[in-house]
């Protein structure tokens, strides 16, 4: 279960009531959302980079990165 403060928890809940809503934001609105993202410490340059990937890199930088964790964890334990 995620902690109730951490970063994923929020933004999955943000996700959510977004979904819920069926009334479309205005533009002011959006900017206000992402600006609050931004001021949280969200690197919203990152999440674009992102999304313009290729599902298939992006499931490749991912596994990097969890192999990276898995051998820093091993390591830790030695």
């Amino acid at each position: 279960m995620l902690k109730p403060y951490s970063r994923t928890f929020i933004i999955e809940n943000m996700a959510a009531k977004l979904k819920k809503s069926k009334i479309p934001k205005s533009k002011s609105e959006q900017i206000d959302e992402i600006q609050a993202a931004i001021d949280y410490g969200i690197d919203i340059a990152m999440l674009i980079d992102n999304i313009n990937r290729d599902p298939s890199d992006r499931i490749r930088r991912h596994q990097m990165a969890l192999n990276t964790a898995e051998k820093l964890r091993k390591a830790k334990h030695k």
